[in-house]
């Protein structure tokens, strides 16, 4: 069995050790702005040592804060973007997976907070949809909302079976989450390839906000593991 403690440090396959707590799959890629205290630097590496981050930042859209213990922001008007953060691996089809994300609104937002960077392959989102929350479409509509825009932090994790084409997500604020908010089957469903902070690949329908961070782990999470890693974060963002 696998044992990641923190991240970065991996002893054989299975079970992630991630600040204290255990999950039944292993950590693979994780940007958290915790690990850092600006916005990255172009080229380098996410905390487990594995992906490139691509990083451009030109009009100054993109910024780090220390609140909540760091967080990624986007500030600015126009509905497109020429900023970015993107990384992560290439899991576009057969590949089972979760992403967990802590983001939050600000008061102007309208696109996309969360996306594949290739959509030409799986058109793939999650986070806030037009500034709505608890949006996952892996390439359909698995929650896909039309309102419940707010001003609060987000949990949300994504995954999806490979095997049986079931996409799933929970949702929480200021209590941990008893089952999935939503879950449909598609067989035309699947991952990402690399996951691009506050816009469209293109830079189109920016989205505002902050991300506490961005996790993905190689298989679908469990609801205890869930419920572990809500207690884990809870605290930092003021639940």
């Amino acid at each position: 069995m696998a044992i990641v403690v923190g991240p970065g440090i991996t002893i054989g396959p299975g079970i992630t050790l991630e600040r204290g707590a255990v999950v039944s799959v292993t950590l693979v890629y994780d940007l958290d702005a915790a690990n850092y205290s600006a916005v990255p630097v172009n080229g380098t590496k996410d905390a487990t040592g594995t992906y490139t981050l691509s990083v451009a930042n030109t009009t100054n859209r993109i910024s780090w804060a220390a609140d909540n213990g760091g967080v990624f922001r986007m500030t600015g008007s126009g509905a497109t973007s020429a900023d970015y953060i993107y990384g992560g691996p290439n899991w576009t089809t057969g590949q089972s997976y979760t992403v967990f994300m802590a983001y939050k609104r600000s008061t102007a937002a309208s696109g996309r907070l969360l996306n594949t960077q290739v959509e030409a392959q799986k058109d793939w989102m999650m986070g806030l949809y037009n500034g709505n929350p608890d949006a996952f479409f892996p390439n359909y509509a698995v929650n896909l909302p039309a309102s419940g825009a707010d001003l609060v932090w987000h949990f949300g994790w994504a995954t999806w079976n490979t095997s049986t084409s079931l996409g799933q997500l929970y949702t929480a604020t200021s209590s941990q989450p008893t089952g999935t908010a939503y879950s449909v089957t598609n067989a035309g469903g699947g991952g990402f390839n690399n996951l691009r902070l506050f816009s469209r690949s293109s830079g189109s329908e920016a989205q505002t906000g902050d991300i506490g961070f961005v996790k993905v782990y190689n298989g679908v999470l469990t609801l205890s593991d869930v419920q572990l890693l809500y207690s884990q974060y809870k605290a930092r963002f003021g639940y």
